[in-house]
C-alpha cells in the first residue's frame, strides 16, 4: 500500500489531542503569548484606538486621502457608490506621479499599508516598492490604500473592505468610439481598468466639472433603485440565569405544569446562561452594522449590569410591555417571548431580530439582509428536518419545525425541508401583525406556554420566513456564517479560526449540554475569545466611572439593584 504526504499527514492530525492541534494551530498563527509579543512591539508604534466603527473608520480614511490629494493640487472626482464601503476617487492619468507622490508616504507610516494595480506593477506599499511605482507612474492604473487600525491589545480592527481606490483613468481624445454606439466626446476620461463594478467607467468633461465644483463629489441624481432606503431596528432577547428572583419566578411556574407535555430540555440550565454574551454582541454591532437605528432588548424584568440604560439609541423592553395577555407571565420560553416582539413600541417596519449568542464579524450593509425594494432576506440551513411526524427524541427546535412545515401545509399546500440557520433573521413588523390578524389563536398559543412543549411554533426565526416567501415577501439570502457548539472537544481551535477568519459576516456561539466538569474551562475560553476578538468597548457600555455604582431601577417597585462588575486596571487606565 503506498502512502502519500497527505495521507500521512492525516494519519498523524488523526492522533493528535483537541489540545495540541489547538497548540499547534496558535504556533502556525503566531498566537501564543510569547510570539504575540514579539508581533507587538512591531505594530504597538502604530496609533491605537479605543473607540472604533467601521463606518467612521472608513470616513476618516477618506478624509485623509482627500486632504493629500488636495494639498498638492491634484483634481479629482469621488465617485458614486452604495453603501459605506469601497469608495473610489478618480484622477486623470496625466496626475498619476503627482497623486503618487502626495499618497506614498502614507505606505511608510507605522498604521498604514498599500497596494498598486496596474499593467507594470502589483506591490505591497514599502519604500522601495513606491518609488518603483512612482518612476513608472504612466502604467499605474490604481493605487489601493487600507488604514490599519489597531485596538490596545494589539489586534487589527481594519478589514480589506475598508480599503480606499485611488484610479487613473485616461483623458479620451476625438473620435473614440463609445461601447454603446456613438463617440465620446474630446476630454472624457475613461476607466483603464477591465473590471467592470462601479456605477460608471467614463465621466464627460462638463459632469467631471460640475463634480469639481461640487467639492469633488459625483453624485446621483437620486439614490440608486439597488440601494436600500429606511430604518432598521435590532432586536435582543436576553436573560440572566444567575438572577436569584428570576429563579424564584421559574420554580414558582414549574409547580403549576405538566411536565409530561413540556421539553425536558427545558430546564436545561445552558439556555439560560450568561457570559456577557450580549455585551460583545453590541461590540461587534457597533464595529460592523452601525447602520442600525434603535436597539431593544428585551428582558424579564432585568437590566445587565454594564449597560448605559440611558444611551439614546438603547431601550430596554420589559415582557409586560409586549405581551398581548399579560396574565400569562413570567414565561421561560424563547418561542413565546419571539411570538410578542413585533408588539415593541416604536419598532421600525424592518428589524433584525438576533438573539444576544450572535455576533458580527466584518463590516456589512442593510442589503445584506434585505432586498433595495424591501424584500426580506432568509438563510436556510444546510441540515434536512426528518419526513416524519413528531417524536419524543425531537429536541425543542425540530418539533417547532415540523409544527411548522405542518401549518405550511395546510395553510399553502406546499412543505419545507430545511430549518434556518442561527443568524439575525430580517423581519417584516407589517407581516407579522397581519399573520396574527389571521392566525390569533395560534399567537395566543404560543405566548401562553411557559416552557417549550412539542406544541410550539418558532413564529419570527421560521414560521415568518416561510410565509413570508410563500407570499413573495422574502427571497433566499446568502451569509458567511458559522456556528460553534460550546460542548465541542476542539472548542478551542474553533473559536481560533473563527478570530482570524475574514469571510464570515456572522457566527453563532450557542451551548448546548456542556459534558460535565467542562463549564469552568469553557468559560475561560469564552472569555479570552470575547476580550481577544471585541477588545474595543462599545458607546452602549456605562463608563468605568459609574461601572462599580449601585444603580437602583426606578421603574421596579422591589426596588431591584445591580452592582457593575469590578474593572481590570487596563480598563481603568483607558
Amino acid at each position: 500500500m503506498w502512502y502519500t504526504p497527505s495521507s500521512i499527514r492525516s494519519a498523524l492530525v488523526r492522533r493528535l489531542t483537541p489540545e495540541r492541534k489547538a497548540w499547534i494551530s496558535k504556533l502556525r498563527h503566531g498566537e501564543h503569548p510569547w510570539q504575540e509579543t514579539i508581533r507587538r512591539a512591531t505594530v504597538r508604534s502604530a496609533p491605537t484606538t479605543v473607540e472604533y466603527d467601521a463606518r467612521r473608520a472608513q470616513a476618516d480614511s477618506l478624509d485623509i486621502v482627500r486632504g493629500r490629494l488636495d494639498d498638492r493640487g491634484v483634481n479629482f472626482v469621488e465617485l458614486p457608490r452604495r453603501g459605506a464601503f469601497t469608495p473610489t476617487l478618480v484622477c486623470g492619468v496625466d496626475d498619476t506621479r503627482q497623486a503618487l507622490e502626495a499618497l506614498s508616504d502614507l505606505c511608510r507610516r507605522a498604521d498604514r499599508d498599500a497596494e498598486w494595480k496596474g499593467s507594470y506593477c502589483s506591490v505591497n506599499g514599502i519604500t522601495l516598492a513606491a518609488k518603483s511605482a512612482e518612476k513608472n507612474a504612466g502604467e499605474v492604473a490604481a493605487m489601493r490604500l487600507l488604514r490599519r487600525v489597531f485596538a490596545p491589545n494589539g489586534r487589527e480592527l481594519s478589514t480589506s473592505d475598508q480599503t480606499i481606490t485611488v484610479e487613473f483613468w485616461e483623458r479620451l481624445g476625438p473620435g473614440v468610439p463609445r461601447a454603446d454606439g456613438g463617440t465620446h466626446l474630446p476630454g472624457t476620461l475613461r476607466r483603464r481598468q477591465p473590471e467592470h463594478d462601479l456605477l460608471t467607467d467614463y465621466i464627460e468633461p462638463a459632469v467631471w466639472d460640475q463634480a469639481i465644483r461640487n467639492s469633488s463629489v459625483l453624485r446621483l441624481p437620486a439614490p440608486h433603485l439597488k440601494e436600500f432606503e429606511g430604518p432598521v431596528d435590532i432586536v435582543y432577547t436576553w436573560v440572566d440565569g444567575s438572577d436569584p428572583r428570576w429563579h424564584e419566578r421559574m420554580a414558582a411556574a414549574r409547580e403549576d405544569i405538566d411536565t409530561n407535555y413540556t421539553e425536558p430540555s427545558s430546564f436545561d440550565a445552558s439556555r439560560f446562561t450568561s457570559r456577557d454574551e450580549l455585551k460583545y454582541s453590541l461590540r461587534s454591532l457597533e464595529y460592523y452594522a452601525s447602520w442600525a437605528r434603535r436597539i431593544f432588548i428585551v428582558t424579564d424584568d432585568q437590566v445587565p449590569a454594564w449597560l448605559d440604560t440611558e444611551h439614546p439609541r438603547i431601550t430596554v423592553v420589559d415582557h409586560r410591555d409586549i405581551f398581548a395577555d399579560r396574565s400569562v407571565l413570567p414565561v421561560f420560553n424563547s418561542h413565546a417571548i419571539e411570538s410578542q416582539l413585533h408588539h415593541i413600541e416604536g419598532l421600525s417596519d424592518r428589524y433584525l431580530y438576533l438573539n444576544d449568542d450572535c455576533f458580527f464579524l466584518r463590516p456589512t450593509e442593510p442589503e445584506l439582509f434585505y432586498t433595495a425594494n424591501g424584500l426580506a432576506k432568509h438563510f436556510p440551513s444546510v441540515v434536512p428536518v426528518d419526513i416524519g411526524g413528531w417524536s419524543p427524541r425531537d429536541l425543542p427546535i425540530i418539533s417547532a419545525a415540523k409544527q411548522g412545515r405542518d401549518y405550511m401545509i395546510e395553510k399553502f399546500g406546499r412543505t419545507v425541508t430545511h430549518r434556518f440557520q442561527h443568524t439575525p433573521h430580517p423581519q417584516l413588523r407589517r407581516e407579522l401583525e397581519a399573520m396574527e390578524r389571521e392566525e390569533p389563536g395560534l399567537f395566543a398559543q404560543v405566548a401562553a406556554s411557559k416552557f417549550r412543549s412539542p406544541n410550539d411554533y418558532s413564529i419570527p426565526a421560521s414560521l415568518h420566513h416561510f410565509v413570508c416567501f410563500a407570499q413573495g415577501r422574502s427571497i433566499e439570502g446568502a451569509i458567511g456564517y458559522q456556528f460553534v457548539d460550546l460542548a465541542r472537544e476542539d472548542l478551542e481551535l474553533q473559536l481560533g479560526r473563527v478570530a482570524r477568519s475574514t469571510d464570515l459576516d456572522v457566527f453563532c456561539l450557542n451551548e448546548t449540554a456542556l459534558p460535565e466538569g467542562c463549564a469552568a474551562g469553557v468559560n475561560r475560553l469564552v472569555s479570552e475569545f470575547f476580550e481577544d476578538r471585541f477588545p474595543v468597548p462599545s458607546s452602549f457600555e456605562r463608563s468605568p466611572d459609574t461601572a462599580d455604582i449601585d444603580v437602583t431601577d426606578e421603574r421596579r417597585g422591589s426596588g431591584y439593584s445591580r452592582r457593575g462588575s469590578v474593572l481590570t486596571e487596563e480598563k481603568r487606565r483607558r
